[in-house]
This record gives C-alpha cells, structure tokens and sequence, in this order.
C-alpha cells in the first residue's frame, strides 16, 4: 500500500521543536537542508514510484518522499549505503530535509529496493531536470551565456589489459561451469582448469614477460576462449548464462578467424567490453576505460551562482564531437538554450557551428585541427561590404603596385579566402586582397555543399606584390584561379578570429567549467563510482549533478529567505513554535507557582 506525506501539508506542531539549539537553527536556517526541504522535496518522483504499489492493499511501504529524496542525498553526498541508513536514522537535520518524524526506521534491504525501482524507470534523469528547472527559476539566472565540457567517470571495475580481461572472462565462465554443472566442468582438460585455478587479481599477473611471452599468453587465452564456446554452444543449461554470452562478446570483438586458425586483433578500437563486469564500459584513447559526461553550466556575469543546466551521460568511446546534437536537443526540450554557446576544441568543427546557428545559438570554439594560420589584415585599401568593393578595389590597383608601399614578403603570413572582399550578404566576391577586381566568378552548385571559383588576370596576378603569400594558384594552362567552398571560407575567418584579444577575452569564461569538473569528482564523488553498468552508472551521475546544484543554490544565500518563508507557513519554526516559546520564557521567568508554594509554606 502507497504511503506519502505531503510535503506542502502543514503541521500544528513541529517534531523538530527542541531538537535544534539557536546556532543550529541558524545553521539549518542557511543550509542546504531548508532548500531541500522546503522546495525540492515536493519534486521528488512519487507518484511514478508509487506504481510499482497497490493504492489501498498490502502492508503500507515507507513514505515515498523520504525514499526518494533519500535516494537523492546518498547520491549527492556520495554515501554509501550503511552512511545513508545512519544519517536516516541518527541525523536529525536529514530527518529534518527529508521531513522525517524522529523514530522512523529503514534497513539497508529497503534502501537497495527503492533504489532498484528508481533505476528501473530511469527516475533520477527527471530528478534532475525537475531540480534543475526550479532552481534556475528560483534564482533567476540569466542562461543566455553557457559552456559545454565532458569529464570522464570510471565505474566500480578493475582496470584490465586485454589478456587478463579475457582470462578473468573465462574463469568467470568455469566457476558457473563448476557450480552448476560439476561434472562437465570435471570433462574438462586439467591443463584448462589448472591455467584459471589463480584468483582474477593474479591471473596472468606475471611481470617481466617478454612481448613474445605475452602475445603467446594472449594467443593461448583466446584459444581457450573459443573453446570453451565451442564445448558449451549446445548446452541448454550454460549458453543462456550472462557468463557464456560474454565469451561470444568479447571473442567476437577481440579475435578473428582466418584459415581455420585464432587470430587476435591488433586493434579493436574503444567499442568494446573493457572488463566483464562492467560489459556497457567501453575505452577513450585519451583518458582510458569507463564513461563520460557531457555538461552545461551557465557562466552569465549577473548570476549570482552557476547551475548545471543539462548532463548527458555516455560511454568513454563516444566522440565529443557528436554530442553537441543531443545537448542542444536537451536545452531546447527544456527551454534552456543560450544565446552563446562556450565548448573547446573538439566540439567546434563547421558542422556544429551551423547546426547550433539553425537554433539560433552561437557556438564560440576554437578550430579543430592545424589548417591555414590566420593573418594580419595587408589589404591596401578599405573595401566596403557592398558592391562598391570592386569598384574602390580598381581605383586603388595602380598605387597598391608601387614599389615603396610593397610590403617585405619575408614579413608576411600566407592570405585565406577571408582575405578577399566578399559581400557578406550575397556572398559575391569583389575583390582580392591586393584590390584587383576578378575576371570572372564562378558559382558551382554540387550535390553536397556549393563551390566558387575565382579566376584573376595574368598580368594583375604576375605584378601582385603578395603573390608569395596568395592562394590563388597559377593552372597548367597559365590562369590563376582559387577554389574555395562556403565552409572553408567561414573556416579561415573563424581562424583569424581567434587570434584577437576580443575572442579570447571572450572565450576565457570557458575554462570555469575545469573548476566544475573537479568539484563534481571531489565533492560529490562523481570521479570514481560505486556502482557499474550504465543504468546504475547514469543513475549516480543525474542525482550527483543535481546535488551539486543544490549545493550551489545553498552557497548562494538567495534561497534561505524563501525556504524560510515556506517553512513558517508549513508550521516549522512557525506561529505555534513562536507562541509556545514565549509561554515557555513568561512561566520560567514569572514562575508564579512559587508564591503559592511559599504562602503555604512549603
């Protein structure tokens, strides 16, 4: 049977009246606690948790509000499992958040089954967007200005080489083989079960090997490997197992057939299984096995805190570059999305850069790869945006070619397409850096992205004084052309864009979101997990994010007036409390029972 308390139902009496000393009314007062009890708690996922329960029949389960938000802290403080039991039990201000009656009591069992429901219907992912969503609205921040970053996160599993992970695979295999079918485990060579008798800690542990050593090892392990798969492909009560289906895996992604003979991999790439007990787990090149989160957090001037507005948590494989879209997606689902988007490198290539345009975003990032330097502007004259660039580009073609105004080309760098006047709103070229006006401009309209070439005269080209430094290149049939595409066209202007002061003035509000990462991993302990498997993974980390933004709302002092407010009205701390009090300090001052006590004299 479904029991909850209403967090919004007020009280007559408040059952924290004297548990708490003024200091730590004070300290309650400006914590985290009032902010959790007063306008989180009613968020907590009750009524998707409550239908795994009968409304009226069977024994009453724990109240719903408590459980859930419980199931938030232990996340957010990253507790384990006996920590969270005791401070439901013994912490009076977690009785307090959780709107707990001193008395109430839960097992660690009850705890774990809670849990398993939440992450059964993926309940913490809407803990945080509700969270989120009330706190941005509580604080008024100012979203207009966001940064995006990921940070990698390690699960509960060992750290393995690809032969141990393949030996522990198969020795977790000839355990269940020895538990439940002993005497086919028996019909099994001895050399084979001799070879996995050592713990997984000192399986194929041996240091020193030489590289042959080690390649025979692994050479000898897939050999097993497949056949053990072979041994049990037709038995009904082993190939069914989660054991058995990993062999298939992890042979599958590790090893191949060629001429009837084993042969291991040279390279597998990230997507595939890094540890048998964590089968979801997959590999960065960079920062190694285990998963990844992608973050956004305001970073606005006018905000008194930065809040995490969205979190998408991944596998390890995944390029960053490919998570801009669900990001987006997200902030947009929620009406959350910037005016201005701050992400590093590997998150700025053209294509992210248009798709966050369509949305009416602006992605400020970096360039990936080398590509062409960005130049100082050597354009002799001003050429307007407009048309009347060529124009202004031939009056000024005979003074640009006089020797004194020739620059050093030793002292130039090499020109871009961002070099020649085009018309930003047409995308017409006038003309070319030195301001020659082109013999003809050719638009070519291809299947996949558009192309304009432009041809310049022989005798401006030859006489140019930046020919050294021009992309325009001389044709075998001795005309100077220049191909150039819209992308690569915005490529190079982003590129001399970032050499400006304005830009990386602009883009050093980025780096604020390091000091997020590092919180989230040191505080909320978001950096080594106590659980794996990515359902269980993606549980911890939606609740930890949302901790940390009521962390982050807690530290900013805005919120205390308010809780405070909701709490007086719930009958905490409130009208009875106050009256109570005063009745209290007149009896103890006036204490009139003791005039009665000496006129009788007693």
């Amino acid at each position: 049977m479904k029991h909850t308390i209403d967090p919004q139902q007020p009280r007559l009496f408040d059952p924290f009246e004297g548990l708490f000393g003024p200091l730590a009314h004070k300290r309650l007062a400006n914590g985290w606690q009032s902010i959790f009890r007063a306008i989180l708690l009613v968020l907590m996922p009750v009524k998707l948790l409550g239908v795994h329960f009968h409304p009226v029949m069977g024994r009453p389960t724990k109240e719903l509000y408590s459980v859930a938000g419980l199931i938030y802290l232990q996340e957010a403080f990253d507790w384990t499992n006996d920590q969270a039991i005791e401070a439901y039990l013994f912490r009076n201000d977690v009785k307090f958040a959780l709107n707990v009656e001193p008395g109430q009591e839960m097992c660690e069992r009850t705890l774990e089954r809670y849990r398993a429901l939440f992450i059964e219907d993926d309940l913490a992912a809407q803990v945080m967007n509700d969270v989120t969503l009330e706190l941005v609205d509580q604080l008024d921040l100012n979203i207009d200005k966001q940064r995006l970053d990921s940070t990698h996160v390690l699960s509960d599993m060992a750290t393995f080489g690809r032969t141990r992970m393949m030996g522990v695979a198969n020795k977790r295999f000839l355990i269940q083989v020895d538990r439940h079918q002993p005497d086919d485990y028996d019909a099994l060579p001895a050399e084979l079960r001799q070879r996995y008798t050592p713990s997984q800690a000192k399986l194929f542990a041996a240091k020193g090997l030489s590289a042959d050593q080690r390649a025979k090892n692994r050479q000898q392990v897939a050999e097993d490997m497949r056949d053990l798969i072979n041994r049990f492909a037709d038995h009904a009560g082993l190939n069914k197992r989660p054991s058995y289906q990993a062999l298939l895996t992890i042979f599958k992604q590790q090893c191949e057939i060629v001429a009837d003979k084993i042969v291991v991999k040279a390279k597998t790439g990230g997507a595939c299984v890094q540890n048998p007990s964590d089968p979801d787990a997959t590999y960065d090149g960079r920062k190694g096995p285990g998963y990844k989160v992608q973050l956004v957090e305001t970073c606005a001037d006018d905000n008194d805190v930065q809040l995490i507005v969205t979190a998408i948590p991944q596998t390890a494989v995944e390029h960053d570059a490919a998570a801009l879209g669900p990001v987006l997606a997200d902030l947009q689902k929620n009406d959350l999305l910037p005016k201005e988007m701050l992400a590093d490198t590997a998150f700025g290539s053209d294509d992210n850069v248009q798709k966050a345009a369509k949305l009416g975003v602006e992605l400020v990032a970096p360039m990936p790869g080398q590509g062409a330097e960005s130049v100082t502007p050597v354009v002799c004259t001003e050429t307007s945006a407009t048309g009347t660039a060529a124009t202004t580009a031939t009056e000024s073609a005979a003074p640009a070619t006089a020797a004194s105004d020739t620059p050093s080309t030793a002292a130039m760098e090499k020109l871009t397409i961002d070099d020649f006047a085009v018309d930003e709103r047409t995308g017409k070229v006038g003309a070319c850096p030195s301001g020659r006006i082109p013999l003809q401009v050719l638009y070519h309209q291809g299947e996949q992205e558009d192309k304009t070439t432009i041809e310049m005269r022989p005798e401006d080209c030859a006489n140019c004084p930046f020919r050294e430094v021009c992309p325009v290149q001389k044709t075998k049939k001795g005309q100077y052309k220049l191909e150039y595409t819209a992308k690569a066209r915005r490529q190079a202007e982003r590129r001399r864009e970032e050499d400006t002061d304005a830009f990386k003035q602009r883009y050093a509000k980025r780096s604020g979101m390091e000091s997020t990462n590092s919180g989230l991993k040191r505080k909320n302990g978001m950096g080594q997990l106590r659980v794996r498997g990515s359902p269980a993974v993606f549980h911890a980390i939606y609740l930890k994010v949302a901790g940390w933004n009521m962390s982050r709302a807690a530290a900013s002092g805005k919120l205390a007036p308010r809780a405070a407010e909701i709490l007086r009205k719930l009958g905490f701390a409130g009208w009875w409390a106050a009256c109570c009090s005063v009745f209290w300090l007149i009896w103890r001052v006036c204490r009139p029972w003791r005039a009665v006590l000496t006129a009788n004299g007693e």
